[in-house]
Formats: structure tokens, C-alpha cells, sequence
């Protein structure tokens, strides 16, 4: 009885455990966008997948996406259609079947992506 009473308690973590990704990077080289979010916190076990960038009013579907994990530590890069116009963007994942958005703050990545136009409030 107690085993299961703890597989319960297990599960209902599991379930309740939420991503807290954080944006890294986003980059333009090579025909492509790139970007990179990482999750300090990332627990094992969980399903990502379908990564959307919401860009400019519109959704484009990530053409790669690659996982790492380490430590504890999960670093996602993905990459979409190369992109000229930046504004109102965010990445949409979904984790453990419910989604999860994380946005994107471009102030700290406007000096590497000079000759774009770059829309930041």
C-alpha cells in the first residue's frame, strides 16, 4: 500500500512538473534561423516536441530541433526559414503534451543581428 500511495505522489510530480526554459540565442548564419533555449532545472523523463516560432504575427515550424541534456541542464537548438523581420516573437514547445511558450527577448542579440529590422517595444 505504501508503494503505491508513493508511485501516486511520483506521478503527480511527474505530471505538475513545469519547463522553465529561458532564451539564449538566436542567430541568422548559414541560410537559416537559429535559436537556442536552455533549462537549468530540466527534470528526466519529459517529451518535447513541436517547436513553433511566433515571429511578426505568424507561426513557422521548426525544421530541426536537437536536444542536450547534462547535469540536469536540457539546451534546445532549432532551426527555422531564414528570417529578415523580427517583432513580437516567441517560441511555442510542447512539453509532456501541454504547451509551453517562451519568449524571446531580442534586446540582448540586436548587435548580432545588424542589417535585420529588428522591431523591439
Amino acid at each position: 500500500m505504501k508503494k503505491l500511495i508513493l508511485f501516486f505522489i511520483c506521478v503527480i510530480f511527474a505530471i505538475t512538473a513545469k519547463a522553465q526554459f529561458k532564451f539564449k540565442s538566436l542567430d541568422n548564419n548559414d541560410g537559416k534561423t537559429t535559436i537556442v533555449i536552455v533549462d537549468d532545472n530540466f527534470k528526466a523523463g519529459s517529451e518535447i516536441c513541436c517547436a513553433k516560432f511566433n515571429n511578426d504575427g505568424k507561426t513557422y515550424n521548426a525544421k530541426s530541433m536537437v536536444t542536450t541534456q547534462e547535469d540536469g541542464k536540457m539546451t534546445i537548438t532549432m532551426t527555422f526559414k531564414k528570417l529578415t523581420v523580427f517583432n513580437n516573437t516567441s517560441l511555442t514547445l510542447t512539453v509532456n503534451g501541454q504547451q509551453t511558450n517562451v519568449p524571446i527577448d531580442l534586446s540582448e542579440t540586436a548587435n548580432q543581428l545588424s542589417g535585420y529590422k529588428l522591431l523591439i517595444p
